[in-house]
């Protein structure tokens, strides 16, 4: 789970390839104010389901508002018959999956390569 610090949040969520997000993608965003504040949106996407990001803007957090937008893509993916694989970024992302339904399965390293 992300937690964004000021918008624009809608960059997190967004599939950079509009017509196959249009095609394939899923997301679900809640608007306050008329900013998005929290949005779970297909990161990646194959033929037999997604893999999601979740965001939330720091100052719309424990709202309830992630369990909700999240709760939405999952019964939109069951639905349609589509796998979503949760891959927890970190405790509280992993917590909430485990809440959603999900049951933890393992660890593993992650690198991360700046080639800049």
């Amino acid at each position: 789970m992300i937690y964004v610090n000021r918008l624009p949040l809608v960059q997190d969520i967004l599939f950079q390839l509009t017509d196959d997000y249009i095609n394939r993608g899923i997301g679900y965003s809640i608007f306050y104010k008329g900013d998005v504040v929290c949005g779970v949106s297909s990161y990646s996407i194959y033929d037999d389901g997604i893999e999601i990001e979740v965001a939330t803007d720091l100052d719309h957090i424990r709202k309830g508002w992630t369990t909700v937008v999240s709760a939405a893509i999952i019964l939109d993916c069951l639905e349609k018959g589509k796998y979503l694989n949760w891959d927890a970024v970190n405790n509280t992302s992993a917590k909430l999956a485990e809440k959603l339904g999900y049951v933890f399965d393992k660890t593993y390293d992650t690198y991360f390569v700046n080639n800049r």
